[in-house]
């Protein structure tokens, strides 16, 4: 049986994994610390010495990037190692078919094998026009978006751009002073300043300068707090993260009318599913002013599969096979 092999290359840590050709369950996970690897290669040459299928049996190699993947010299947002792909083609060999998705396009792709007990719900809305274009978002190390078109006959379109990187705005007096504190540091604050590890803690950090403490947790630190519950600073910097994700969306949505729904990804939310069904999080998306009755319908789900990106390039990889044997 032939296989893929397929990676999700993010900012912290690299998931490598195997799947048989027209399946789309990851086999044989193994997550790797992208600091304990100079480069790409050295991080796919451990997991290929480990894995259980022989290069010859694997016939694609779909990588996702987390940055742009239409350059020359792939670079990482929040990674060092870069490679080209010509690079990548020499080191798996010139017989195999490979593929370079960015690492949302990656999550986009997967929305067409997802299963409903994949996703939960957020929000009164759940009903989705299933020919209509999907936002995926997600924050992790960084902040992902990708625009999706949905196909009848062939791999969902998935439109390539760097969404996390968009100017934030503010809407409130809170929100002024978040902004104004991130200025004095970058100058320019993208949405990314605050819908990430990073942005999780430099909210934190805005809000104890608000309460008149000189404080910046870590995010892990951020996390163990808010399981205490006695840290009301971390409870309220999840909260005005969870805003600034409805605020970010509402405006996607504003940008492109998205009647196949709002796809939230990425390694934090998930984590913290009660918490965003019961914050601030629609009342944000919904607050377009005279466009609330446009924004409103729009159905927000949380995709709960662990490995989304790999589920993505598994479905890339059989859609590449089949185009190769046309």
């Amino acid at each position: 049986m032939s296989h893929a092999l397929i990676a999700d290359l993010g900012g912290t840590n690299a998931r490598f994994a195997l799947v048989p050709i027209h399946h789309y369950d990851p086999l044989e996970v193994r997550v790797l610390p992208c600091a304990n690897y100079d480069t790409f290669f050295d991080a796919a040459a451990d997991y290929i010495d480990s894995c259980s299928v022989a290069m010859e049996d694997i016939e694609a190699i779909v990588l996702a990037i987390a940055g742009p993947v239409n350059q020359p010299i792939i670079r990482f947002s929040n990674n060092p190692w870069q490679f080209t792909r010509s690079e990548v083609q020499s080191y798996f060999g010139g017989d195999k078919s490979v593929a370079f998705l960015n690492d949302f396009d990656a999550v986009g792709h997967c929305l067409e094998i997802l299963k409903p007990d994949d996703l939960v719900v957020v929000g009164e809305s759940s009903a989705v026009d299933t020919t209509g274009v999907c936002w995926v978002i997600g924050a992790g190390t960084g902040l992902g978006i990708s625009c999706v078109v949905p196909q009848a006959d062939g791999p969902n379109i998935v439109l390539p751009g760097e969404g996390g990187h968009v100017d934030l705005s503010a809407c409130n007096e809170v929100e002024d002073n978040i902004l104004k504190f991130l200025r004095t540091r970058h100058h320019r604050v993208s949405a990314e300043r605050v819908l990430s590890g990073m942005g999780l803690e430099n909210i934190y950090e805005a809000l104890s300068l608000q309460s008149g403490i000189e404080k910046r947790l870590t995010a892990p630190a951020i996390g163990e707090a808010l399981k205490a519950g006695d840290d009301p600073i971390a409870i309220a910097a999840l909260e005005q993260f969870f805003v600034f994700l409805g605020r970010v969306i509402g405006d996607l949505v504003l940008s492109v009318e998205s009647r196949g729904g709002v796809y939230i990804a990425g390694g934090i939310v998930p984590r913290y599913l009660n918490e965003i069904v019961k914050s601030g999080f629609r009342d944000a998306m919904n607050d377009k002013g005279r466009m609330k009755a446009f924004v409103s319908p729009i159905p927000t789900f949380v995709v709960m599969s662990e490995y989304p990106g790999l589920m993505g390039c598994a479905c890339y990889a059989s859609h590449l096979v089949s185009k190769a044997k046309i």
